[in-house]
C-alpha cells in the first residue's frame, strides 16, 4: 500500500528524492567543472611553453628566426599565432597564422582565454591565449584552441542526460524503498495499537531484530501491552469471581424475603418486603449480566457462528417486544431487509434485546429497528426519538457499569451497552452510537466469516 501524497512518509519520501537529485547534480556539475579546468589548465601550459621556445628563438636568431619558427607550425590547425610589426616597420602588416584577425588581448604573463575566427563565416572560437611585448616594439601573440572543449561539452551532456535518468529512478527507487520500509514498520505499530485499542490486549507488534529505534520503540509497546493485559485480566477475574460468589447470598437473600412474605401478617410489611424483593431481583439480574460479559470478554465462548440473515433476528425481536412496547404507549417498528452475516444468533439476538430494551427505557414513542448491507458489513440498528446520548458521552456509554444522569432514576446496572459492544467486538466488528433527534445504536458485522 502505497502512502498519500499528504502522509508523513511520503513528504520524507519526497525530501530524500530531492537531496538525491540535488546531490547528484552537484556532483555532475564538480565533475563537469573540475574536468573543464584541468583541460583548460593542459592548454594554457601548452601554449605557454610554446610562447617560451618562440621567444628563445627571437633571442637567438632576431624577428627574422622568430617568422620562420612560427611559419613552421603553420600546419598546426590547434594553435594561432600573430606578431604585429616591429618600431622599424610601422606600416607593415601583421603575420596572422590560422586566425583571420589579431585577437584581442593585453600582453601578459598568463594565458587567458579569447574568442578567434578563421574565415569571414566561419563560428567563432574559444582558444586560450598570450602577448608577449618584443624588444623590437612588435607583440607576439601565442594561443590554442579549445577545440576538445567543446566536443566535451556535447559528450558531456549527452552522458549527463543518461546519468540523471538513471540518477532519477535510482533516486526513486531507493526513496520509495526507504519510504515504504518506514511505512511498513510505522503500520505494524499502528495495527498493534489499534487492536489494543478495540480490546485485544493479546496483540503484540512482530519482533524485527535489526537493533534501531523501532525495536526499542516495539519492546516498549510490547511490554505495556503485557502490562495491560495482565491488569485487565486480573480486574475481569476479580470481577467475574465477585459477581459468581455474590450469586449464592443473593440466592438465598431472595428466599428469605419469599419467606418473610409469605409469613407477614400486614400489609405494610408485605410492601416493604416486596420492594427488597425487587431489589434483590434487580441485583440478581446484573450479577448474571456480569457473568454474561465477562465470560464474552474474556473469550471464554464457543464459536457458534453461522451464516444466518440479521433480517429474521430483527423481526423476532420486534414480535417479542411489541406487546410491552404497546404496555409502554411505544409503536415499535421493524424495517428489514435481507442480510447475511456469520454470527452466534444467541449472543447477537440478547444483544439486539438489549439495544431494544435501553431504547424502551429512555427512548420516546417510536423505536425502529432495521438491517441492511453496508459495503463489506452487515448492520442491524435500532433508532428512536429519545433524548439521544451526547456525543461527549457516547464513548463512556458503552463501559461496564457506567449510568448517565438521565438513566440513574431507572432500573438497571450500566451493563447492557457494554454487553453490546463485547459481542461486537468478539465477532470483529463495532457498536456504533450516533444521532442528532435521539439515538441511533448500529451493530456492525463484518459479512465475511473472520478466522478463529
Amino acid at each position: 500500500m502505497l502512502p498519500r501524497l499528504s502522509s508523513t512518509v511520503a513528504r520524507l519520501v519526497l525530501a530524500v528524492f530531492a537531496l538525491q537529485l540535488l546531490a547528484g547534480a552537484g556532483a555532475i556539475l564538480f565533475l563537469h567543472s573540475t574536468l573543464i579546468g584541468a583541460a583548460r589548465d593542459e592548454r594554457k601550459h601548452d601554449v605557454a611553453l610554446l610562447r617560451d621556445a618562440l621567444i628563445e628563438a627571437y633571442y637567438d636568431g632576431g624577428r627574422a628566426e622568430l617568422v620562420e619558427q612560427m611559419t613552421a607550425r603553420d600546419d598546426d590547425t590547434d594553435v594561432f599565432m600573430a606578431l604585429t610589426a616591429a618600431r622599424t616597420s610601422p606600416g607593415a602588416a601583421p603575420l596572422l597564422l590560422n586566425v583571420l584577425h589579431l585577437p584581442r588581448i593585453s600582453a601578459s604573463a598568463a594565458p587567458h582565454l579569447v574568442e578567434i575566427r578563421r574565415a569571414r563565416a566561419a563560428e567563432p572560437l574559444s582558444g586560450v591565449a598570450t602577448a608577449r611585448r618584443l624588444p623590437d616594439g612588435g607583440t607576439l601573440i601565442v594561443g590554442a584552441v579549445i577545440t576538445g572543449e567543446r566536443r566535451f561539452n556535447v559528450a558531456f551532456t549527452e552522458a549527463t542526460g543518461i546519468t540523471i535518468a538513471v540518477s532519477v529512478t535510482l533516486a526513486l527507487v531507493s526513496a520509495l524503498v526507504l519510504g515504504l520500509a518506514l511505512d511498513r514498520r510505522t503500520r505494524e505499530l499502528a495495527e498493534t495499537a489499534r487492536k489494543l485499542a478495540a480490546g485485544d490486549f493479546t496483540a503484540r507488534v512482530p519482533p524485527h531484530s535489526r537493533g534501531d529505534g523501532f525495536d526499542e520503540l516495539r519492546d516498549q509497546m510490547n511490554r505495556m501491552a503485557e502490562r495491560i493485559d495482565r491488569l485487565v485480566s486480573e480486574l475481569r477475574s476479580v470481577s467475574g469471581a465477585l459477581a459468581h460468589d455474590l450469586r449464592s447470598p443473593v440466592a438465598r437473600l431472595t428466599a428469605a424475603l419469599d419467606t418473610a412474605m409469605a409469613a407477614s401478617d400486614t400489609e405494610h410489611a408485605r410492601e416493604a418486603l416486596a420492594a427488597a424483593r425487587t431489589d434483590a431481583d434487580a441485583l440478581r439480574t446484573m450479577l448474571e449480566t456480569a457473568l454474561e460479559l465477562a465470560r464474552v470478554e474474556g473469550g471464554a465462548v464457543t464459536d457458534r457462528r453461522v451464516a444466518t440473515d440479521l433480517a429474521l433476528i430483527a423481526e423476532d425481536l420486534v414480535e417479542l417486544y411489541e406487546p410491552l412496547a404497546e404496555q409502554s404507549g411505544v409503536r415499535l417498528e421493524a424495517a428489514t431487509r435481507p442480510v447475511t452475516a456469520p454470527v452466534d444468533r444467541e449472543l447477537v439476538s440478547r444483544s439486539l434485546a438489549n439495544l431494544i430494551d435501553n431504547a424502551l427505557k429512555y427512548g420516546g414513542q417510536r423505536i425502529v429497528v432495521s438491517t441492511a448491507q453496508a459495503g463489506a458489513w452487515a448492520e442491524i440498528t435500532v433508532r428512536d426519538d429519545g433524548p439521544g446520548i451526547a456525543e461527549i458521552d457516547r464513548s463512556r456509554a458503552v463501559e461496564r457499569f457506567t449510568r448517565l444522569d438521565n438513566a440513574r432514576t431507572r432500573p438497571g446496572g450500566g451493563l447492557g451497552l457494554a454487553i453490546v459492544d463485547a459481542v461486537a467486538r468478539l465477532h470483529g466488528g463495532t457498536l456504533v452510537l450516533g444521532g442528532e433527534d435521539g439515538l441511533i445504536a448500529t451493530l456492525r458485522l463484518p459479512r465475511g466469516l473472520l478466522p478463529g
